[in-house]
């Protein structure tokens, strides 16, 4: 009777074991699978979002901002950011040093600065400054 105890907490423990490191690849590989494909170009952009009838959320950042490279590195790389990105829209990542006329069409004064287009290029709403990630979640 007592081997029949410990044989089934053995097996009872294997299950829990096999279970916790097979439920835990499934969570680390679901989360890492989530990239957004960011465009350069915002024509090309503009077509793929009346394509898939999409919004356009662009990212104006400059070289030398640290505030856009905090956002980069913190918000926009956060998995649940990413998750949103890229199942609602097309994302952009506009320098404004490289691109000028971009800036100064959308009226960019400011570093980092978030825009969102609609698939026919006007713009629905702004952010402009740092924001964390739960910041720009509530604003998507």
């Amino acid at each position: 009777m007592n081997k029949f105890f410990i044989g089934l907490g053995v097996i009872l423990v294997a299950t829990a074991v096999v279970l916790a490191v097979f439920g835990q690849s499934i969570v680390t590989s679901d989360q890492s699978n989530v990239s957004v494909k960011w465009h350069d170009d915002l024509n090309s952009a503009l077509q793929e979002a009346k394509n898939t009838n999409k919004s356009i959320f662009i990212d104006f950042y400059g070289e030398g901002c640290s505030y856009c490279k905090q956002l980069s590195e913190n918000t926009l790389s956060d998995s649940s950011v990413e998750k949103k990105l890229s199942q609602d829209y097309v994302a952009v990542k506009i320098d404004t040093n490289q691109n000028p006329n971009l800036s100064s069409q959308y009226k960019i004064y400011g570093l980092p600065t978030l825009v969102i287009l609609n698939s026919n290029g006007q713009e629905i709403k702004r952010q402009e400054g740092y924001v964390s990630a739960d910041q720009l979640l509530n604003w998507l």
